[in-house]
C-alpha cells in the first residue's frame, strides 16, 4: 500500500518521525516501525522516452520533405526536438519509507535539497540501527 499524499515535510524525533501533510494532518512513526528508508530517482520510462522523440523527429523530417520548409522552420523543429530531449533527460528524486506492516510513503524531493535529504535519511537509518543495538542488549 502507498500512501502519496502531498507530504509538506518530515521531521526526526529521539523516537519518531513526525510526518506533516500539507492539508495539516500529522502522522507519528515510531523509528521501531521502519524497515527500510531510501532515496529514489524517478526518471521517465524509456519506452516513452523513445516515443516522444522518434515522433519530433518525424514531424520535424515531415516539415522538411513535404512542406518545402525554409532555414528557420528546420531550425526551430531541432529546437523543439532538443528542448524535449533535454527535458526527458531531468531526473526527479524522492524519499521512500517503508514501514514493517508494508505502507510506503513516499514524498517528491526537488534536486536543490538532495543533499540535505541524504543527511536526513543518513540520520534516520542511524537512528533505526541504535534502536536495534538497544534492543538486542535488552535482551
Amino acid at each position: 500500500m502507498y500512501i502519496n499524499s502531498k507530504i509538506d515535510q518530515i521531521v526526526i524525533d529521539n523516537d519518531r518521525l513526525h510526518i506533516t501533510y500539507k492539508s495539516g494532518t500529522k502522522n507519528d512513526i515510531l523509528i521501531s516501525d521502519l524497515k527500510d528508508i531510501f532515496i529514489t530517482v524517478n526518471k521517465i520510462n524509456p519506452l516513452y522516452e523513445f516515443a516522444i522523440i522518434m515522433s519530433s523527429i518525424i514531424i520535424a523530417l515531415f516539415a522538411f520533405f513535404h512542406l518545402q520548409a525554409n532555414l528557420i522552420l528546420i531550425i526551430s523543429s531541432l529546437l523543439i526536438i532538443l528542448t524535449i530531449v533535454k527535458t526527458n533527460n531531468y531526473k526527479r528524486y524522492g524519499i521512500k519509507i517503508n514501514l514493517k506492516n508494508g505502507i510506503s510513503i513516499i514524498k517528491r524531493i526537488p534536486l536543490k535539497s538532495k543533499n540535505d535529504t541524504i543527511d536526513f535519511v543518513n540520520e534516520v537509518k542511524k537512528k533505526v540501527y541504535n534502536s536495534k543495538i538497544e534492543k538486542s542488549n535488552i535482551l
